[in-house]
């Protein structure tokens, strides 16, 4: 099975690019790109959405060699957000403590967090004035689950459109429509 470097150094020869262009155009030292197709250094996420973003391929395919053609559309978070969260961790040095466990543990804090926002809330009214508030620690949930996919090398795309589908084959439009039982509660 081909390697992820084997995979990045794909992408550099069907672009016909040298290796001091390739690195070039990923803005790393040609040494350091060298290290990587050697592969004596692996890849961060933020490369890895830095080649999907340029060239056209999956950040999953690059992991793991499955669906190299992007999604249609505009179905995720751009590479350029997702890089602006990982430097904003990496400016701190902040990954040493971004393990999967500690991570889902501030997802779901921060998820109560926004949870907090309805409590005692008893009129739309009250509601909308925690709007902000709400806007707040929704970002927080989805900046911790940027970084619980780079903990997991997971391409966030493809991740949700996978799940849409299992979703899909669970919940039948049909069965589906306008009804709020859970899967297996449908099926009877």
């Amino acid at each position: 099975m081909e390697s992820i470097q084997q995979r990045i150094k794909n992408v550099r020869e069907e672009n016909h690019l040298s290796l001091a262009a390739f690195a070039k155009s990923l803005e790393l030292p040609e040494s350091v790109y060298s290290q990587i197709e050697m592969g004596l250094l692996i890849p961060s996420y933020s490369l890895m959405m830095t080649i999907s973003s340029i060239y056209a391929v999956s950040v999953q395919w690059l992991y793991d060699g499955i669906n190299k053609e992007l999604p249609d559309g505009n179905t995720g978070l751009s590479p350029a957000l997702i890089g602006k969260i990982l430097k904003f961790r990496d400016d701190r040095d902040w990954k040493q403590f971004h393990n999967p466990k500690d991570l889902a543990i501030s997802i779901s804090l921060e998820a109560a967090e926004l949870l907090e926002c309805f409590q005692w809330s008893s009129s739309d009214t009250q509601v909308v004035e925690k709007k902000q508030a709400m806007r707040e620690e929704l970002a927080d949930v989805l900046i911790y689950c940027v970084m619980m996919a780079d903990a997991l090398h997971a391409d966030i795309t493809s991740l949700v459109l996978e799940k849409l589908h299992k979703n899909g084959t669970k919940y039948k439009v049909e069965q589906a429509y306008g009804n709020s039982k859970k899967y297996s509660e449908l099926e009877q």
